[in-house]
């Protein structure tokens, strides 16, 4: 099939070298590269997991607000250096 497309002159440029380079017609080259972009749009990634850190609170912690928090662990000692 016959169409026309317009691409960056960048993008014509590194198509036509690779060709050149290859010694391959310029149409295989540009076929290649959209087969390859294609075939890569398709492949899924697999989700990212993100372990979890114990940070030695207690459980009761989850109902309080952040400065609940902060107090109790100035009372614990524990207060972080800022």
């Amino acid at each position: 099939m016959r169409t026309t497309i317009d691409i960056s002159d960048a993008l014509l440029k590194e198509l036509r070298s690779i060709a050149t380079r290859d010694q391959r017609p310029f149409r295989a080259v540009l076929e290649e590269t959209l087969q390859r972009g294609l075939a890569g749009s398709k492949r899924r990634r697999s989700p990212v997991r993100i372990k979890p850190l114990a940070l030695g609170l207690r459980p009761a912690v989850g109902a309080m607000s952040l400065n609940q928090v902060y107090d109790q662990l100035e009372v614990d000692g524990d207060r972080p250096h800022l």
